[in-house]
């Protein structure tokens, strides 16, 4: 099996998973003389230095590695969407594609950048929204990022040959990985399945935020302003996930 590199790594799903490979975490075993405990936490009775850091580190990738290995024969790989039809909850799959950050964010960031015009006279942008813009749209989309932003988890996309996966992402384990610095690029991801998206159905990035509900409309004008102002072109962002697709809990996202 070739050797991964995890670029994200849930460490307390990974000891869980370890723990219950093994009956337990031993007390001579690797788990605990790295100090990590049964909750995960790294580091737990150890001296905070630098040689521990770097020990934790490597040492809990070689472990990702082995949790692979040992885990082969449980694993459901997704490679079409004929292979969601045997997946149940709580399944471990694995999935490959370009893995980009909560497209919520790419919302914003349109309509911002559109505000901005807006203000500064750009015919396209007052066109596109319909200026002049209340204080109270601007206002909303503040709490939007706001919103998204005090969240621990966000909801990144992977985007396989002929399989989405919605990838519920911990925050916590992102302190060393920008999201956009994988959008060029193609990813492993390895975790539970915890929903699908049959065929002919689809998922709302913001049908998960009250503030989204709210400025949902503002965008649709908005897109459908900046198409009458170009027609031929094909405005890209899209909010929704269509199926069919999956909803993953991810041990790790890894290369």
């Amino acid at each position: 099996m070739r050797i991964a590199y995890p670029l994200y790594l849930d460490v307390p799903m990974l000891t869980s998973v370890l723990a219950a490979l093994d009956d337990g975490l031993p007390e001579g075993g690797p788990l605990r003389a790295l100090g990590i405990d049964l909750e995960g936490r790294v580091g737990a009775g150890l001296a905070a230095t630098a040689e521990n850091a770097i020990a934790q580190r490597h040492t809990v990738a070689s472990l990702f590695n082995a949790a692979r290995v040992r885990l082969a024969d449980l694993v459901k790989p997704i490679h079409v969407p004929g292979d969601l039809a045997g997946i149940e909850d709580g399944d471990f799959v694995a999935l490959s594609g370009s893995l980009v950050r909560n497209p919520v964010y790419e919302f914003i960031t349109v309509m911002e950048r559109l505000f901005a015009l807006s203000a500064e006279g750009g015919e396209a942008a007052t066109t596109a929204l319909g200026a002049p813009v209340p204080t109270e749209t601007r206002q909303m989309f503040s709490a939007l990022r706001s919103e998204l932003d005090g969240s621990p988890t966000t909801a990144a996309t992977l985007r396989g040959d002929s399989v989405t996966a919605v990838v519920n992402l911990q925050r916590g384990f992102l302190r060393d990985l920008s999201l956009d610095d994988l959008r060029f690029g193609r990813v492993r991801v390895l975790g539970k399945a915890v929903g699908t998206i049959p065929a002919g159905q689809s998922w709302q990035a913001l049908s998960s935020s009250l503030v989204g509900h709210m400025v949902s409309g503002a965008f649709r004008d908005a897109v459908l302003g900046l198409r009458a102002v170009n027609p031929e072109s094909d405005f890209p962002l899209t909010l929704a996930v269509e199926g069919p697709a999956l909803f993953v809990v991810p041990l790790a996202v890894y290369v």
